[in-house]
Formats: structure tokens, sequence, C-alpha cells
């Protein structure tokens, strides 16, 4: 063993005592505690808590002689042996916290949100197909009315009306910018002031989730799953909603 065999035995894990303990029992053969740790230069009581650590790592053995317990050290080898047993444990372990690290990433600060965005044609029928599969009980909407019809040809406008058939027993409240065009009946409708300013698209809020659609350019659907930002965006709809006057209009079932 290398003459440096105490820091390399510590290098691994090994506590001081318990490298004076193993040395001392090494060249004594079979012992009792009291010379072991006189041995070692150690308490009685440091070498008995040494000795306990070096039997369940199986490099000390021990036996009886009359009334007499007597503590011997397995041989060099068994360290090798040991470490070996230890290093396989670790890359199990490793192998483990590896294949965790992106479930334990979503306890930083939170549940990390989940997001799918789509373009183009299929945006549309992503999104209503999401709201057909979730069938939320309360549904909040925030709408440029003038956007949906001016980019939106009529068969993707009645598309968006069928997506809508699951809400018969839906709590829906439309907080809307521009003209109201056969509104649903049962739902709510409050007009938007001016005074919160310009925006274009729709923002829907639902269970744990909340969408974000634009028509301008490139029709794109973004879906944000966390029940954090659905909590967030319903307290700001509820303020804006809370400050917004009822639509105007004779609501015409479809």
């Amino acid at each position: 063993m290398s003459k440096n065999y105490t820091k390399l035995l510590i290098d691994v894990g090994f506590l001081p005592s318990e490298v004076k303990v193993y040395m001392a029992s090494l060249e004594l053969g079979p012992s009792t505690v009291q010379n072991v740790a006189k041995k070692a230069n150690i308490s009685r009581t440091a070498g008995y808590e040494a000795i306990e650590a070096l039997q369940k790592r199986g490099l000390i053995s021990s036996s009886t002689r009359g009334k007499r317990k007597l503590f011997a050290a397995e041989s060099p080898e068994r360290i090798v042996t040991y470490l070996r047993e230890e290093q396989q444990k670790f890359q199990s372990t490793l192998q483990d916290i590896t294949s965790s690290v992106e479930a334990m990433k979503l306890m930083a600060g939170g549940i990390k949100p989940s997001v799918r965005a789509y373009e183009g044609e299929e945006a549309l029928h992503a999104y209503f197909d999401h709201i057909a599969t979730v069938k939320p009980q309360s549904f909040d909407e925030l709408s440029n009315l003038d956007d949906v019809y001016e980019y939106l040809d009529d068969e993707k406008v009645k598309s968006a009306r069928k997506a809508y058939s699951w809400a018969k027993h839906t709590k829906i409240r439309l907080l809307h910018r521009g003209k109201l065009r056969n509104p649903r009946a049962g739902a709510q409708f409050r007009e938007l002031g001016h005074q919160w300013g310009d925006f274009h698209g729709n923002i829907s809020i639902y269970d744990n989730f909340v969408t974000f659609v634009t028509y301008i350019g490139i029709t794109s659907v973004v879906i944000i799953e966390s029940e954090t930002l659905a909590n967030t965006m319903k307290m700001m709809f509820d303020i804006a909603w809370s400050q917004s006057k009822e639509s105007k209009i004779s609501l015409i079932q479809e």
C-alpha cells in the first residue's frame, strides 16, 4: 500500500479515525477494542464507532474467544472490492438523478409552464380541438372582434362557432373590442373601453391554460399550460371585466 495510504483512504470517504483503526487492526491481528484503540491512539469510544463503521463496509470482522470479543481487519484487497462496489452504486444513482433532472427542474420556483405553438392553417384547428378536449367549466376571452372578421374567412368563422358546441353548460365571458356579430346565447359580453389601449388578436383563459391568438399576417396560436399564469391572467381579466360596461346589443341566439 502506498505510504500516503491515510490520505488516499480519506480522499475516498474514510474518516481519519477509521483509517487509524483499520491500520492498527491490520498490524495487531485479532484484538480487543481496547487494544485497537490504544494502538490507533484514539479513545475507546471513538474506537467502537470506527469499528462499527468499518464492519458495515465489510472491512473488519469479529470473533469471540471465551468471553472476549476480538476484531480483525480484512485483507487490503477488500478495500478495493468495497470501493468498486461503491463506484457501481454511485454510477447507478448518478443515472437515476440524471434521468430525473428535468422533473427536478420543474420544482425550481414553481412548475415550469408547458408551451405549444402553432402557425398557419393548423393553428386554429389545434386551438379549437384543444378547447373541445379540455371542455372547461368556465371560459374567459379577450377578443378584438374586428380582427376576427377582417382576417378570417367565413369558413374559419363557422369552424370557430362549431368549436364552441361543447359550451352549453360552460360559463362564458367575452370582453371584446369591436362589433358583436351573432353573439352566443347564454354568454356574457362586455365591451373593453379604449382607455385600456389598443390590442389585436385573442387571449383565452380556461382551466390551467392561457391561449394567445393573432390573425394579422400568419395566424399564430400559443397555448400555455400553467396554473400560476392562468390564475394571474384570470385576475387581470376580472379587473378589466369589473371596469367595463355591458355590451349594448340585443343578444340573438345562433
